[in-house]
């Protein structure tokens, strides 16, 4: 729990290995009997798999990856990259990898796994919370359950009514009925004359408006009854008509619509479960780090985190094709670490 991050010394990698929950038998749930979980399938030097470890190893694997190993050769596929990576694994242990800072960093990464993993066994699960703590929660949340049609309002304030009919009919004109040209329009023109200073900063954006106030809900300048009236009438992405307060003339742009929500307990019931087991998870989460956090020496010095240049973004290469994602497998991962390492040494 203390010892974390690249440059650790091995004993406190080695203290803190002691101190993650001892995970329960991967076999436990094997569909083999204890004889057959014992057959060796291959040999690698003097590493021995069995049976019963492949097993445990598939299981482990994405529900994807499972399905593709129902027929025999899939399977022997999969042993042999096993053994591949064991004799990846192998070398990289005769020349020293086990004690690179990568490969520790990666073994800290990897407990840590475990350890969430571990204490997440004992975490609230959904078939634990009642309807009544559902219930409770439905009346503390009144605002998620129960909220009138909003809009989400922008907006800029001139000095004349001329010049703010001006600048809608120039937005209409030069939008030509598409949605993104009228935003950069907008953007600019905002920038440029809104005489409203608390929202222009934001582009005109003022927040979500409605006719009932929803708790909680503000937004970034007061919004007079008149511009209220008239935003509730927008279609997202529309120049609506320039209205009159006491601060000025108004035009008007709505970037969106909520409908209103009305829902009743049973309606959300079981919506609000796996709300109730994520709360309960964070919180318990968050006293287990105050408490590690708080029987750990920890001292961060700010005056050298300063000194850090602010990373640059990478640059985009000209006719590069964009990058993929990529879902390998456990032995994938470890595989490809293995091999980078060896051929940088």
């Amino acid at each position: 729990a203390g010892a974390a991050g690249p440059g650790v010394t091995a004993e406190a990698k080695a203290a803190t290995l002691e101190q993650v929950p001892k995970p329960k038998n991967l076999e436990s749930a094997s569909m083999l009997t204890p004889e057959q979980q014992r057959i060796v399938i291959a040999s690698v030097g003097e590493r021995q798999i069995t049976l019963g470890e492949l097993e445990a190893r598939i299981n482990r694997e994405p529900p994807v990856l499972r399905s593709q190993l129902t027929s025999m050769q899939r399977r022997m596929d999969y042993l042999q990259k096993w053994v591949q990576f064991e004799v990846l694994a192998q070398e990289a242990r005769r020349q020293g990898l086990d004690k690179d800072p990568e490969v520790l960093e990666q073994l800290q990464q990897a407990m840590v796994r475990r350890y969430l993993l571990e204490v997440g066994k004992a975490e609230v699960k959904p078939a634990d919370i009642t309807d009544a703590d559902c219930r409770q929660y439905y009346d503390a949340n009144q605002g998620l359950y129960h909220k009138p049609e909003q809009v989400e309002l922008s907006h800029m304030l001139l000095k004349t009514e001329a010049e703010a009919r001006k600048v809608a009919d120039e937005l209409r004109a030069g939008a030509e009925g598409n949605a993104g040209k009228l935003v950069a329009l907008w953007n600019d023109y905002v920038v440029r004359l809104s005489q409203d200073k608390a929202t222009a900063p934001y582009l005109g954006a003022l927040g979500l408006v409605s006719k009932t106030p929803v708790p909680g809900q503000t937004t970034r300048s007061p919004v007079p009854p008149a511009v209220l009236e008239a935003a509730l009438s927008l279609k997202p992405f529309e120049v609506g008509p320039v209205v009159q307060s006491e601060a000025g003339w108004h035009v008007l742009m709505a970037t969106g619509r909520s409908p209103a929500v009305d829902k009743t307990f049973d309606e959300v019931k079981d919506s609000i479960r796996p709300r109730i087991v994520k709360r309960e998870r964070d919180l318990r989460r968050q006293k287990l780090l105050d408490e590690l956090r708080a029987r750990t020496k920890v001292d961060l010095n700010e005056e050298a985190l300063r000194a850090l240049p602010v990373p640059q973004a990478p640059v985009p290469v000209k006719g590069a094709a964009p990058r993929s994602e990529e879902h390998t497998s456990e032995l994938q991962s470890l595989t490809n670490l293995v091999c980078r390492l060896l051929l940088e040494k």
